[in-house]
């Protein structure tokens, strides 16, 4: 199906990771793609861009596989040398204080269990967003039928029964049969069209950094709940380890301010002596928490994905997963659509991927919620009661079974993508 009236068949607005992997997922099934960023793509592989790490679910990297990315990700794998994913083999979730041994009632995910259904991968990967963002990068460029117009910024979107037409700063216009919201959470054409959200506060601040530790971390990702919010050890390359820090603002605050000395003492407080000495070895980085999710996911000729759409706490490390879902459902329905003679930007088109995303992103908003309320508090009572959830959940096989296929993405209508299956 071709439309000689249109620039692009679609336009991504928003090169992040998420824009960027609708884009070369788009691209290498065929479609003539557009990408659109305010920031030049130099700036966006700068290092002090973001100092974030992501927690790729298995069959979020099978994708990631079959779009090329993970080549350069893996790129020492087999030769004795360090690659940029990082497996997680095992998760230990425990309730605790900071500086006293976490409560012995706790639960224990280990990838072996589900070896099955996992094809004997991890449970995950953890991936640097830096070394992401280059590697998407990198894949672009090879596609020939995707271009970059950055940096750009949108003023004005026109949607019409043939195409969607929108128009820069500079007063130059571009059109297509579909455009992809990706802009993040404060996405401009989301509120250009109209779409509300719902949204409430977590009253908490995460901080971010990567730390070194003298002992092997074994690809164990910790998750510590402390009374004001999780703290998180998640396992990179080598002896590193990502810390997501979970405060309220205050304090959180109050940390950032600290000097080098006094932060890694208040970091080593935390971790307790289990992986030796630890110490920063990146600047630190704090983002205040909440949530977020779009009233509607769609409008005329548009389409929300990733946090355009949904952002959550990142308590499950779940955020850029459902990103990644949301890439993989839209294009193999646009695939679809193409295979049928459908227009892509059409109602019944958009409805089917609303359809397909939006009560799975919704249950795994309120999920992560209500994870966050019943943890981020020190009530005796209820510390009680979860400590003994936690318990009885890692007692229970196929419930612990349940849990692990979820956080690894086995769980649902899968498409294509995520079950590695390439377009090109």
């Amino acid at each position: 199906m071709k439309n000689n009236n249109i620039d692009f068949d679609i336009l991504v607005v928003g090169g992040g990771l998420v824009g960027l992997t609708v884009a070369l997922a788009c691209g290498q099934a065929g479609f003539n793609v557009g990408v659109i960023d305010i920031a030049k793509p130099s700036d966006q592989l700068a290092g002090s861009h973001d100092g974030r790490a992501s927690a790729i679910a298995t069959a979020s990297f099978r994708m990631m596989r079959a779009l090329g990315v993970a080549d350069a990700l893996e790129e020492g794998r087999g030769n004795n040398k360090d690659t940029h994913a990082g497996p997680i083999h095992q998760i230990l979730v425990s309730d605790g204080q900071a500086g006293a041994a976490p409560s012995p009632l706790n639960l224990f995910f280990d990838a072996a269990q589900i070896s099955e259904a996992n094809d004997g991968e991890p449970l995950g990967y953890m991936v640097e967003n830096r070394r992401m963002r280059h590697a998407l990068h990198a894949q672009t460029k090879k596609q020939d039928n995707i271009t970059w117009i950055a940096p750009a910024r949108v003023s004005d979107i026109d949607a019409s029964t043939e195409k969607t037409t929108i128009t820069f700063d500079d007063g130059k216009t571009l059109s297509a049969a579909l455009l992809v919201a990706a802009d993040g959470r404060n996405s401009f054409v989301r509120k250009k069209a109209g779409i509300g959200v719902t949204a409430w506060p977590c009253n908490q601040k995460a901080i971010v950094t990567t730390v070194e530790h003298e002992l092997p971390h074994s690809g164990i990702a910790h998750e510590l709940f402390l009374p004001a919010g999780p703290f998180a050890i998640l396992p990179l390359t080598g002896n590193r380890a990502s810390i997501v820090w979970t405060e309220t603002p205050r304090a959180a605050d109050a940390a950032m301010a600290l000097d080098d000395e006094g932060f890694g003492a208040e970091l080593a407080r935390r971790f307790g002596d289990f992986l030796g000495w630890v110490k920063p070895i990146a600047p630190r980085w704090c983002y205040p928490l909440s949530f977020q999710h779009a009233k509607t996911y769609v409008g005329d000729r548009l389409v929300l994905v990733g946090d355009a759409a949904h952002a959550i706490h990142p308590i499950a490390g779940q955020g850029f997963n459902m990103g990644l879902r949301d890439a993989a459902a839209l294009a193999e329905i646009l695939v679809q659509a193409r295979a049928e003679g459908r227009d892509l930007g059409s109602e019944f088109t958009l409805a089917q991927f609303e359809s397909w995303r939006k009560f799975d992103n919704t249950a795994l908003t309120h999920a992560c919620d209500v994870f966050n309320k019943l943890f981020s508090n020190n009530l005796g009572p209820l510390k009680h009661a979860r400590r003994i959830g936690l318990s009885v959940v890692d007692k229970l096989p196929p419930v612990r079974q349940f849990f692990m296929k979820e956080a690894s993405g086995q769980v649902g209508d899968l498409p294509p993508l995520l079950r590695g299956e390439k377009y090109s």
